[in-house]
């Protein structure tokens, strides 16, 4: 499995993770916290996709 599918399946889960906090709100501090994951993971993702094509 590769660094970025297996990044992928991190934001997957932490998605499915997220969806389970109430309220879903950034006022919520884990959803909140959750959904900074997902975006740092994200960022990792385009700078591996980057490095990739460079």
């Amino acid at each position: 499995m590769s660094k970025i599918h297996e990044l992928e399946r991190m934001v997957d889960a932490l998605r499915r993770q997220r969806n389970d906090c109430e309220p879903k709100s950034n006022q919520n501090p884990r959803y909140l916290r959750y959904s900074n994951a997902v975006s740092a993971l994200l960022w990792l993702i385009e700078d591996l996709r980057a490095e990739e094509t460079a």
